[in-house]
């Protein structure tokens, strides 16, 4: 709308008035209370001239803050902001990574709130490039941050009214919504232009809407009741119906037309102005926010600092079992810690994103977390661009994907140079000389093989430039792993494989490239060429083998699988439609855009009233029972849907022959148009036969009013192929050198760690308590976990009884340090975050040369803490202690009997669970520790043992 809007007369309302607000500053003013620092790693890259990025980690008493932060120096002549939408069409919502993308941008943040319904539509007004892009109303309530023609940025509220000026009459028609439908009536007159899409509303709505093409400012056509017409390039087309009509009717093909605009701030003035949804920091006071978001949430932000030269972006976190957000007036102060003088909340929630994208990279990468798991599609976005000129190679930067490996494996070296602007420099490899040091080795293009073990430092030089990398290359691999334990693959299919990590003898890990591993099948199912699976051209299920030094790891693999179908949506006697809660309405029919057979059937759905969930359902019947029958084991469900972009959740409900309801997912976003096949995996603990009940589309964000159709086609049940009786290769397992039976020297001394079973007695009907505390007694020190009894303590005769329960605490024996942190609550920040600080002095000034951590809890796994995040942090301490030549070992509670070295550190876990029949006393067990000065060992023995009975034949 520059031409149109910019270059045409403003009358300017003094912009002091807008952003002179000191006067309620006062009575807005608040305090917040932020919580302590436990941790915190910050990482900086500069990713253009004016731009950088920062990484902050931050570990508080409140939890993990996971930061992101781009600050732009306005002050840099090579840098912009921009506001970023659908080139197509600004109704159509995209992710933030594809607008950086479409729009070659240096990165980018999701920008303001928007509303679903009727179309999608931002809260406030959108100027990019001096262009007043959309409106949603002419007096905004809600704030915007604005960046004038002197690049300075400002906060306030935005106040304008454009007038659409017949010259030839000079009768004034106000135009209310700019690129916006907030209300399908058309009460008030709309202007559409390019920035909306291709074409008008039409008849969308109503038959009888109004509509005048303007094309370079002269009326073209004046249309009422007419199918959808071309926006023109250099154009506009106002719409309205109702009492408001006659205005636009008035008009006649030639008039001459001007767009007059009263504003405040003065539009000539902004270059960039995005909305949001509450200014949270004013001259460097918290304030109450203008919108209510109560509750701890992800957030965006934007900052401007004291000076106004430097606008800062700001992600954080949320909804995750590690990060849990922020209120809006704890990221006003977080904001204020990060330099921000002025800072206004952006869109939220799941729709907070930041995007970077190297300039000579085609792709953005999302450097947050999502909440959602992916991106959501937003409205508009705020772009950082850079224009500035290619300069001469300064630097150069070589980096890796892991810094530990293994010897006789290999690592590629990612070597890039850039100007002083930090623009991408094309370097000529041939140019590239390298040295290794350190080690034994070799190069080859940019991949370096190692030889020998130790720290390696690869040198590389470039004309006059030199860098260098250090990598530690470890033993010879003992065990290898993968998070991929299965797959199915269709015949005739490829799948690239994964990237594979091992260990060594110590448990020190590295990641593994597939090109080091050799691959072997069984039973015929394919084959291993450059990292990639290519499955033979039969279903069959079979062993791929990965196998490098003394480590095999199996991965079974389903090559093709039957399907049977379950419904072909034919018939509409087997359809039903259902919704909760009520406010939601919607209908079935069948529909004749089908992708198999004669017809699809149709969900019609609104989810514009309610909040909360709301789900419109597709009740599958047979006869007049709900549920259709699924005959045979299938692993999953597949599904043709045509879908309507609407981000709704698409899911269905299964029964298995116990009566349990499982659900499952067919698609978490439905971010597409037209038919795609989608397939739903059925869950494990399911009982066979199943019968499915229900396929439904479903909304859980309060925010989101969309309404929409979805087409499902073909429903099918999915076979994967049996293994069969096959012989597998033994995987190969980790075992630990200190894991071993020993005997106390003279200056030795034995520790037994356990827990008193209660009830046992009673339970087993003799004394078995008396065995466990005669076991204990034959180590020099006891050691209760999860608490012990005074009965039961007066019959340890140790010279050092240890009660691992309650708060921390700590106690020492001989060369022997003892540390009891208490997780009973998922973690040790859940449970009491005071014990962090302790923990951390306690672990630097401990004097013994050996230490044992005593948790309730286990540190990982599925049992483990809560907060993987918290788990490794805790281990990065551990991992410090054994650098400063400390001997570690943790022992935990748990369901069962465990042994984990990693990086020379070894988690033991013991059954601490309360026998609840006789058989289970013989899970019962004691960690017994030899410790004869650094020389520590232990094992893991059974307090009990089960009897061997041969039961002999009659």
């Amino acid at each position: 709308m520059r031409k149109n809007i910019k270059k045409v007369f403003v009358c300017f309302i003094a912009a002091a008035t807008i952003f002179t607000s000191s006067t309620g500053v006062l009575a807005n003013k608040i305090t917040v209370n932020m919580p302590y620092s436990i941790y915190e790693t910050v990482e900086k890259n500069n990713i253009s001239s004016g731009v950088v990025h920062e990484k902050i980690m931050k570990f508080t008493t409140a939890g993990w803050w996971n930061i992101n932060v781009l600050r732009i120096d306005l002050l840099d002549p090579y840098t912009d902001i921009k506001g970023l939408i659908n080139p197509e069409s600004i109704i159509k919502r995209d992710k933030v990574s594809s607008l950086v993308e479409k729009h070659n941008a240096v990165a980018g943040i999701n920008g303001d709130f928007f509303s679903y319904t009727p179309l999608p539509w931002a809260l406030s007004p959108l100027i990019s490039e001096g262009e007043l892009v959309s409106m949603s109303r002419e007096s905004n309530p809600l704030p915007s941050f604005f960046i004038d023609v002197l690049n300075q940025g400002k906060i306030g509220y935005f106040n304008t009214t454009i007038d659409a000026v017949n010259l030839n009459t000079e009768k004034s028609i106000r135009v209310n919504v700019v690129n916006n439908v907030i209300f399908t009536e058309f009460q008030t007159v709309t202007l559409l232009n390019k920035n909306w899409g291709p074409e008008s509303i039409g008849t969308k709505y109503h038959n009888d809407a109004v509509e005048v093409v303007v094309d370079n400012d002269v009326v073209a056509e004046v249309r009422q009741g007419k199918e959808a017409v071309a926006i023109p390039e250099n154009g506009y087309v106002l719409i309205v119906r109702g009492p408001r009509a006659q205005e636009l009717l008035g008009l006649s093909v030639g008039d001459k037309m001007e767009l007059k605009v009263k504003s405040a701030p003065d539009i000539n003035e902004i270059k960039f102005s995005m909305g949001g949804g509450s200014f949270i920091l004013e001259n460097g006071e918290l304030r109450n926010p203008d919108t209510s978001s109560p509750g701890d949430h992800p957030r965006s932000g934007i900052g401007i600092s004291k000076e106004g030269t430097e606008i800062i972006l700001v992600t954080i976190d949320g909804r995750d079992s590690s990060f849990k957000g922020v209120s809006q007036e704890m990221f006003g102060a977080i904001m204020r810690d990060l330099g921000a003088h002025n800072a206004l909340n952006l869109d939220g929630g799941g729709s907070t994103a930041m995007a970077i994208k190297a300039i000579d990279e085609s792709k953005a990468t999302v450097v947050n977390k999502p909440s959602e798991g992916t991106e959501r599609l937003v409205i508009n976005a705020v772009g950082v661009f850079s224009n500035a000129p290619e300069g001469k190679l300064t630097n150069i930067k070589i980096s890796t994907d892991d810094t530990n490996m293994f010897v006789d494996t290999t690592r590629k070296l990612n070597i890039k140079g850039y100007d002083e602007y930090y623009n991408p420099v094309t370097l000529d490899e041939t140019k590239l000389e390298f040295t290794i040091e350190g080690v034994e080795g070799n190069i080859e293009g940019n991949v370096f093989k190692a030889e020998s073990t130790g720290q390696a430092k690869i040198t590389v030089k470039y004309e006059d430039i030199v860098t260098s990398i250090d990598l530690n290359v470890l033993g010879t691999i003992k065990d290898i792993n993968t998070s991929l334990s299965s797959f199915t693959i269709g015949i005739n299919s490829e799948r690239t494989l994964p990237i594979f990590s091992g260990k060594d003898a110590m448990g020190f890990e590295a990641k593994i490239y597939p090109e080091d591993i050799t691959f072997s099948t069984i039973n015929e199912i394919g084959y291993v060429v450059n990292n990639v699976f290519y499955s033979e051209k039969a279903p069959r299920a079979g062993i791929l083998t990965a196998k490098i030094g003394e480590g095999l790891r199996n991965i079974h693999v389903y090559v093709g699988n039957d399907a049977k179908l379950v419904s072909g949506f034919e018939n509409i006697e087997n359809i039903k439609f259902t919704s909760y809660p009520n406010t939601v309405t919607g209908e079935v029919n069948l529909n004749s855009d089908a992708k198999e057979g004669k017809s699809s059937v149709s969900l019609k759905y609104d989810f514009s009233k309610g909040e909360k969930t709301r789900a419109a359902y597709v009740n599958l019947i047979t006869g007049k029972n709900l549920g259709m029958a699924i005959p045979g084991n299938p692993k999953s469900l597949g599904l043709w849907v045509s879908g309507d972009n609407s981000g709704s959740w698409l899911r269905g409900i299964i029964k298995d022959n116990k009566g349990n309801s499982h659900y499952i997912d067919f698609a978490k976003n439905v971010d597409w148009t037209g038919w795609k096949y989608v397939t739903a995996n059925l869950p494990t603990n399911i009982s066979y036969p199943i019968t499915i009940e229900k396929v439904y589309a479903v909304e859980t964000d309060s925010l989101k009013k969309q309404s929409g159709e979805l087409l499902f086609d073909g429903l099918i049940a999915q076979y994967t192929p049996v293994l069969g009786n096959i012989t597998i290769p033994t995987p190969s397992a980790l075992k630990d050198n200190k894991n071993v039976k020993s005997e106390v020297k003279a200056e030795g001394f034995s520790i037994g760690i356990t827990s008193e079973p209660t009830g046992l007695d009673e339970l087993v009907k003799y004394d078995a308590t008396s065995k466990i505390k005669s076991r204990i007694n034959n180590n020099n020190v006891g050691v209760l976990l999860n608490g012990v009894s005074e009965e039961f303590k007066k019959d340890l005769k140790n010279s050092s009884i240890i009660n691992a329960s309650g708060n921390y605490n700590k106690n020492n024996h001989k060369d022997m340090f003892f540390l009891h942190v208490n997780t009973q609550k998922g973690g040790i920040r859940a449970t009491n975050p005071e014990q962090w600080n302790s923990l951390r002095k306690d672990l630097e000034n401990i004097k013994e040369n050996n230490i044992v951590l005593l948790l309730s809890s286990p540190v990982f796994g599925a049992n483990g803490f809560t907060d993987t995040l918290e788990a490794n942090l805790f281990h990065k301490y551990l991992i410090e202690a054994r650098d400063r030549g400390k001997n570690v070992f943790v022992v935990h509670g748990g369901n069962s009997n465990t042994s984990d070295l990693r990086d020379n550190i070894r988690y033991i876990g013991i059954n601490t669970k309360t026998p609840a029949k006789a058989e289970d006393i013989y899970d019962l067990s004691i960690v017994e520790f030899v410790v004869n000065g650094s020389d520590v060992t232990y094992q893991i023995n059974p307090l009990f043992q089960k009897p061997n009975v041969t039961v002999g034949k009659k």
